[in-house]
């Protein structure tokens, strides 16, 4: 129900505060004028915190098909398109009010520790919440109760902290009176006659801040102000991330009559809703492409989102729109600040930005008149969520938002996913390609390094080996630059004990522990543990545990040693912790000031440096053997985009692969630059075995603390939903397979099986993942939890 006070009606879009047992929630109105099923009771908002709508109308359609078609509430839906900082929750508030040496109630153990928590604390109050996690319980409702009741604590709500935006102070000298006045009104007051003096003397309003700096005091601010002889006010000053940051000069150059054709498709759609992918070999200009299809959608005052896989990429390509279109271009991705995210969010809403580029979560930036969403990279895995729910696709999503806005999609990629590939073929999508480099310039020469020839030869084969040295060297004195990919983190990839064989691991994971030279230090990749370097085996305790496998920290340990005048440069996650850390190493690069950049797979994507002469694989079967069906996917693509990263520029440039496997499909097709090959290939196979793009998959995953407990509720779930399936007659359309370990069969010490649903009737599988949405409840023993993936991008 409104509150009674309340005197405008209510929109669906606005944020409510509304009380929720113990706490105060922000929420969002989705319908109005509906009425309640019996016997529910109805309480009313405490208050609305808009004044127009938030959440505009097509988001809150995207928020209600996020929910139906993943499986998971409205609230959690809402929570991935809007930034958390504009949903905040509330709290109560607890305050000592009586003598707890003279208790008018007998207290339990419970009650005293309360009261003693209290005592110690600042005020004698403490947020209930901060009760409840010291005290590590949730049951503090009776308890609390009693305790007020008897006089001794009062309980008082206090509403979400609301984000505020951020402004600056201003000053300036003001209308002044005759000098007869002035001189009274600033009489004995030499510092406020400094302070005005200083304001007339320069032009226009100065801040605040500045006068506090140059030893002025809020008082004599106040006091000046007070008496008219200056003016006071508050300037919008939203926070922008890209403010100090310097971007490279950039001028699109004209369309190629390739380019053009690609564009005039795009733009015959006429604002209706078509998906479009374009399959464009690397340095092909598919960002020109994406620019020049703004250009005139933005002057008929429409909105565009771009979005490119990895934060990475989002400076460069941030910085090329900027150069393009101006101010109008936004960014948002996970890095930002709380702040700056609830600034550029206020912004697009009010329509400061015509354009938002950025990763996964930029799909909902709030515009209310959508021209167009272009998907970079759409193969890329990051566009998929993992967690919290809902476990989105953002490529998905970009659907089904232009479907409700009215207007098209644009995929781009130079090795697409084959759902998108195949759907181009069914003539679900239209197929746009741009099947050569611009400017004429050749793909690269591939050349493959057997690994497999140290073994032959009796010696142990080396990690960087000498064909792949020898090419480095020659790339540096020619002037080059070199860009050397090994997925994998770390250094000796883990210790292995040369007595028993074993490999020590994360307790809570089942995961080898990788080994991290600078940190000294053992590591989990996957919950973060870590654990001193052991002198002795843990499993035999025998003293012969050997340093074994490789990661990116030892391979830019051996450039190091081996071109010991060069600067080498190293990009993964445990270098790009900072804000800034991607923009400023490819910025050392794009300078000159990196001879040698070693990364992991986000060196892969995207990146255009001319003057990269030589792409090295130092190991291109990391991610070749997984137990998943889209490992030869992931393989290929990688090795495909890493070796568009050389040959950019007027000199060529050259890609060494390293692997034990030169014969794989995934290896034979990069090095023909093939990707109508390997597709072909991998989609027989996948025909044949039953997955996608031939079928829907929908991975059940069970996890929890007991295996148990767990195996036993994954065993009930899967017999309940056989039962269902028989009932609804599915039979015929659909195939369970499981339940069963999950290959990554422990994570942050909670065990994994998963059932899989594949179904090529997406209306089939949707029932199923409702009923099981619907019906199935965890028990408690063990904390067992289910997750319903729908189009799973891995089953690990």
């Amino acid at each position: 129900m409104l509150p009674e006070d309340l005197d405008q009606p209510l929109i669906p879009g606005v944020r409510v505060v509304a009380p929720f047992g113990r706490r105060l929630l922000t929420g969002v109105i989705f319908e109005t004028n509906v009425l309640p099923p019996k016997g529910i009771r109805l309480i009313r908002f405490h208050s609305v915190l808009d004044e127009h709508p938030l959440v505009p109308p097509d988001l809150l359609d995207l928020v209600r098909w996020l929910a139906g078609y993943y499986f998971c509430d409205l609230g959690e839906a809402l929570r991935a398109v809007v930034p958390g900082i504009f949903l905040r929750v509330g709290d109560r508030k607890v305050k000592l009010t009586g003598d707890p040496e003279r208790p008018a109630l007998k207290l339990s153990p419970l009650q005293d520790k309360i009261l003693f928590l209290l005592r110690e604390s600042p005020g004698g109050q403490l947020p209930q919440s901060r009760l409840a996690g010291r005290l590590k319980t949730r049951s503090l409702a009776r308890p609390l109760s009693a305790l007020a009741e008897s006089g001794l604590v009062e309980i008082s709500d206090h509403l979400p902290l609301i984000p505020r935006a951020r402004s600056r102070t201003m000053l300036e000298a003001g209308a002044l009176p005759d000098a007869a006045e002035l001189e009274c009104l600033l009489r004995k007051t030499p510092r406020q006659r400094e302070c005005l003096d200083y304001l007339r003397g320069v032009a226009g309003p100065v801040e605040v801040s500045l006068l506090s700096r140059l030893n002025f005091s809020p008082a004599v601010v106040g006091a000046l102000a007070k008496k008219g002889l200056v003016n006071k006010y508050e300037v919008y000053d939203p926070r922008d991330p890209f403010r100090n940051v310097q971007f490279p000069d950039y001028t699109a150059p004209r369309p190629s009559e390739v380019q053009a054709g690609v564009i005039r498709r795009v733009m015959e759609s006429g604002g209706r809703h078509r998906v479009f992918l374009l399959h464009g070999v690397t340095g092909s200009g598919k960002t020109l492409v994406y620019m020049e299809l703004l250009r005139p959608l933005l002057e008929q005052g429409k909105q565009a989102i771009v979005l490119v896989p990895e934060i990475a990429l989002t400076p460069q390509t941030t910085g090329r729109f900027r150069a393009v279109f101006g101010p109008r271009v936004a960014v948002l991705h996970s890095g930002l600040s709380e702040g700056e995210r609830y600034d550029i969010w206020r912004q697009i809403h009010e329509g400061r930005y015509a354009v938002a580029v950025g990763a996964r979560s930029a799909v909902f930036a709030p515009f209310d008149n959508l021209g167009i969403i272009i998907v970079d990279e759409e193969h890329e895995n990051s566009y998929k969520q993992d967690s919290p729910a809902p476990p989105y696709n953002a490529r998905e999503v970009a659907i089904r938002r232009m479907q409700l806005a009215g207007g098209p999609v644009l995929l781009g990629s130079a090795t697409p996913s084959l759902e998108s590939y195949q759907r181009a073929r069914d003539g679900g999508y239209t197929l746009l390609e741009l099947p050569e480099r611009v400017l004429g310039r050749s793909m690269p020469a591939v050349q493959v390094y057997d690994l497999r020839k140290g073994w032959k030869d009796g010696k142990k084969p080396s990690l960087i080996g000498e064909r792949l040295l020898g090419e480095i060297g020659f790339a540096l004195e020619a002037g080059g630059q070199v860009l050397l990919l090994l997925n994998r983190r770390g250094y000796n990839n883990f210790l292995l004990c040369e007595e028993c064989g074993q490999v020590p691991g994360c307790d809570f994971c089942r995961i080898s522990f990788t080994l991290h030279r600078r940190l000294n230090r053992l590591l989990c990749h996957y919950c973060g543990t870590q654990k001193p370097i052991p002198s002795a085996c843990p499993a035999c305790g025998a003293q012969r545990l050997s340093p074994t496998g490789m990661g990116t920290e030892q391979v830019e340990t051996i450039l190091r040693e081996h071109f010991p005048g060069r600067k080498v440069d190293r990009m993964d996650l445990d270098t790009t912790g900072g804000k800034w850390s991607h923009h400023e190493i490819l910025e050392r690069l794009r300078a000159g000031e990196t001879d040698i950049l070693v990364g992991t797979q986000m060196i892969a994507k995207g990146l255009d440096f001319p003057n990269v002469l030589l792409v090295g694989v130092v190991n291109a079967d990391t991610a070749m053997n997984l137990p998943d069906f889209r490992a030869t996917e992931r393989t290929f693509g990688l090795l495909a985009q890493v070796a568009g990263r050389t040959g950019r520029g007027e000199r060529g440039g050259e890609v060494i692969i390293q692997t034990f496997n030169p014969a794989h499909p995934a290896v034979k097709s990069a090095v023909g630059h093939d990707y109508a090959a390997f597709a072909g290939n991998e989609l027989s196979i996948r025909g044949e075995a039953g997955y996608p793009p031939f079928v829907s998959l929908l991975n059940v995953i069970f996890s929890g603390r007991d295996e148990t407990a767990l195996s036993s509720f994954a065993d009930r779930t899967a017999q309940g939903l056989e039962k269902f399936i028989a009932r609804e007659s599915l039979g015929g359309l659909l195939e369970a397979v499981g339940p069963s370990p999950c290959p990554l069969e422990k994570l942050r010490g909670r065990y994994r099986y998963h059932l899989i649903l594949k179904s090529a009737d997406e209306p089939a599988l949707q029932t199923a993942g409702a009923y099981l949405a619907r019906s199935v409840k965890p028990p408690r023993q063990g904390d067992c939890r289910m997750t319903l993936d729908r189009d799973p991008a891995s089953l690990m």
